[in-house]
């Protein structure tokens, strides 16, 4: 993790005032924090091959339609 995830990460997690200019930063901390952890994961089922067992299955599937 680099310098700027840990300042978001602080962010986040130390909670100081409650005037709405803090609230409203750490509304976008928590976004941008969301953001990145869904490209993250994301990215990475993106870039897994396709189980053999569903290229099979797929197989079985267009092999039943051209039989029909």
């Amino acid at each position: 993790m680099d310098r700027k995830d840990d300042d978001d990460m602080d962010a986040v997690l130390n909670k100081h005032s409650d005037d709405s200019g803090k609230r409203k930063g750490k509304a976008s901390t928590h976004k941008s924090l969301i953001t990145r952890n869904l490209r993250l994961a994301y990215g990475e089922v993106a870039s897994e091959s396709v189980p053999k067992r569903f290229l099979d299955i797929l197989d079985k599937l267009e092999d039943g339609e051209d039989k029909s």
